[in-house]
């Protein structure tokens, strides 16, 4: 390995490392997700119940535990949950960025292995779910890892020992996330290997330690599987036994074969999520779907075979569900990263790329300074967004900020060297979103700006009730608070808040006004402002209407006092 090589790899680890870092434990979880994963981890550190997550004292069946695991431990030794909750996704960040760079360079060449590795980097998929606290950056770490031990075998070993690793890789991935059995399809091309007549992979040989990878996943899974299916089927609690049930089928079987839930045409994950979430490599595919076509063809390159197949074989695995959502294609973008990389080096000689490159970040900072501006111009329109005018001037400003700050820094190489100027704005860009807007609109975004004006407006004694609850407000509650289910149909939540509020006084509701709207006059009513959309209200029994509270069973079907567990020691 060239000293020439190791600088350049150990500069692309830097890179990556600054543009993944700017913002950890700058801001709390943002929605939809990382309130309620940053929820489930703070309790289980704190309380010291680790197996089965919950919500709120609700079980959550919907994600085996690992990622919970993972941000709990770092709290627990940390104590803070802002570094936490992302640290996970940092850290796997820089493992996949390290792996790709160095199957590459295994595969090809060191220059294709550096070309993949800035590529991946670039990609708008990569940072946006490596910066996030969501499960899809740790799924797409393990799930990387399971890929490279088995690339690793296939294609330069035989390597059990990679391969081994490509096993347990993937059992941590289907505890993280089910789909973490994703790297296995890679085995699937091989039979065209195989009856086609292409190069004979080194790694494919009679022996009987085939066995390991699965062996080693399925030992994974069982770490997890066994102790839970053993508290659960042991219970009489139907709470645990349909927690059970729906984390082994509904969330899986049930979830894939007929979606509830984010509903989208076969088409869809091909044609609105891949072209924009893999810019700018997607730019380049009319130059090199023709160059894959030409090496195909020739039967030459067993490793870009088996690459291109796996990750259209899992672009097909989430089309063939009606339910799709945009994120569900980041396991695949490392290797999509290596295809390009590998014909990178002649494809940035071609005068139109290095065209592109030089017009892509104006184009970027252009955009941003023209959305900027119309903030600054017309804030009373973002207010549903950020329904602070304040915030909005600040985050609007900050954003023409940096698209001015990104077409400047793509203009310091010249026009020498355009990939290095999309490299420098690009960089810009995932920076400056991480170390000034982020703070900017944290205390929105949050919940917490809310949540205080609630805590603010209650007297010292007084009880507080949830109606439809996002899980970033008990995140950032500091009291005790009662609440009648997670995800329960709003008309229900609110039928059992009536009743509770009915049952004394001194207490008071948090519910958003579509919820309340037919049942809420004006009287003792506090307007809290929005929040996620939504207008907020705190009511007491005297701001309900007659019919609602007669309508009103005589107690709640379900009552939850939830106290954070520290609160409690």
């Amino acid at each position: 390995m060239r000293t020439g090589y190791q600088r350049a790899f150990l500069l692309l680890l830097i890179a990556a490392a600054a543009v993944l870092a700017a913002g950890l434990g700058l801001r709390d979880p943002w929605p939809a997700d990382e309130p309620r994963f940053a929820l489930i981890a703070r309790d289980m550190a704190e309380s010291g119940s680790w197996l089965l997550p919950n919500v709120g004292g609700v079980l959550y069946p919907d994600k085996p535990p690992l990622h919970f695991w993972l941000v709990a431990a770092l709290y627990a030794v940390t104590g803070s949950l802002r570094f936490s909750f992302l640290f996970p996704a940092f850290a796997g960040g820089l493992l996949v960025i390290a792996l790709v760079t160095d199957l590459g360079r295994r595969l090809w060449s060191e220059r294709a292995g550096l070309w993949s590795g800035a590529v991946l980097l670039s990609m708008l998929q990569f940072p946006l779910q490596m910066k996030s606290g969501q499960l899809d950056g740790p799924l797409c770490a393990w799930t990387t890892l399971s890929l490279y031990g088995y690339c690793r075998h296939l294609l330069l070993g035989p390597d059990w020992r990679w391969y081994a690793v490509g096993g347990v890789a993937a059992g941590l991935g289907v505890i993280t996330k089910g789909v973490g059995f994703l790297p296995y399809l890679v085995f699937l091309p091989l039979i065209l290997v195989v009856r086609q007549g292409w190069p004979r992979p080194p790694g494919l040989s009679r022996d009987w330690r085939w066995i390991l990878a699965p062996v080693l996943s399925l030992a994974v899974i069982a770490a997890w599987l066994v102790p839970m299916l053993l508290v659960t089927s042991d219970s009489a609690d139907p709470a645990l036994q349909a927690y059970r049930d729906n984390i082994l089928f509904h969330q899986t079987v049930t979830r894939y074969a007929d979606a509830w839930g984010h509903l989208k045409p076969p088409w869809y994950l091909w044609t609105n999520a891949v072209p924009w979430l893999w810019l700018p490599a997607t730019l380049a595919l009319p130059w090199l779907l023709p160059a894959w076509w030409r090496t195909l063809r020739r039967r030459e390159d067993t490793a870009l075979l088996l690459l291109a197949a796996w990750v259209v074989l899992v672009l097909l695995f989430f089309s063939l569900s009606s339910g799709k959502r945009s994120v569900y294609i980041f396991p695949a973008a490392p290797a999509f990263a290596l295809l390009v990389g590998a014909c990178a080096g002649e494809l940035v000689d071609r005068q139109m790329a290095r065209r592109a490159a030089r017009l892509l970040p104006l184009l970027f900072g252009a955009v941003l300074i023209v959305v900027g501006m119309f903030g600054v111009r017309n804030p009373d329109q973002l207010l549903e967004q950020l329904p602070d005018l304040p915030t909005i001037l600040k985050a609007t400003t900050v954003i023409v900020g940096i698209g001015l700050a990104m077409i400047l820094a793509s203009l310091l190489p010249g026009t020498r060297r355009p990939f290095v100027g999309l490299a420098m704005s690009l960089g810009t860009l995932w920076i400056g979103l991480g170390l000034l807007l982020a703070p900017t609109i944290d205390e929105i975004r949050s919940g917490r700006q809310l949540v205080q004006a609630a805590e603010a407006a209650l007297a010292p004694r007084e009880e507080l009730g949830l109606v439809g609850w996002p899980e970033q407000f008990l995140l950032q509650l500091r009291r005790p608070v009662f609440h009648f289910g997670f995800r329960r149909p709003p008309d229900e939540d609110l039928r059992d808040a009536i009743a509770w509020l009915r049952e004394g006084p001194g207490r008071r509701v948090l519910v958003s006004s579509e919820h309340a709207q037919a049942c809420v006059g004006d009287r003792e009513r506090v307007e809290l402002g929005i929040a996620h959309r939504r207008d907020w209200w705190l009511i007491s029994s005297r701001s309900l209407a007659a019919a609602c509270i007669d309508a009103a069973p005589p107690r709640p079907a379900t009552l939850y006092r939830y106290v954070r567990p520290a609160a409690t020691r």
